[in-house]
């Protein structure tokens, strides 16, 4: 990813570039996505879980309470090195990614740091689930958009 790519959802969302409508409906579209592939609608824990252990790469397992705990951190990170909050450090031995922070977030109340990781999230499914960027231009080309 480049870095203006990184920026550029962040400026984005927070200029208002990008209406609170068009937000929305990628977020929608998102949650819809997921739970045609899990069988219910996600919540934002659930949706961090399933980045987490996409991005741990170890495939599905049980996991334990840390574990899972770890796993939304491990995404949170993940989510936030797209608006240069964090970035990738590597692995340690047992293959657990760390991110090293950059810059503390300069978001302010809690829905505006909801608002920045859907964006984030849709930003990451984007570039990591072809079948979501499908289900975009389906749902796009349904409702008229180019």
């Amino acid at each position: 990813m480049s870095e203006g790519s990184q920026l550029n959802i962040l400026s984005q969302r927070l200029k208002g570039r990008l209406e609170l409508s068009e937000q929305a409906r990628e977020w929608t579209a998102l949650i819809q996505h997921l739970e045609k592939f899990l069988g219910k609608k996600p919540d934002m824990n659930a949706l961090l879980f399933l980045v987490g252990v996409n991005v741990l790469s170890q495939g599905p397992r049980e996991f334990t309470k840390e574990e899972k705990q770890d796993l939304m951190h491990i995404a949170i990170c993940e989510l936030l090195s797209f608006v240069e909050y964090f970035e990738y450090s590597g692995r340690d031995p047992h293959g657990w990614p760390h991110y090293n922070p950059l810059r503390k977030p300069s978001v302010g109340g809690l829905s505006e740091q909801e608002s920045l990781l859907r964006a984030c999230a849709v930003q990451y499914f984007r570039e990591n689930d072809e079948d979501f960027e499908r289900f975009l231009l389906e749902s796009d080309s349904m409702q008229g958009k180019d």
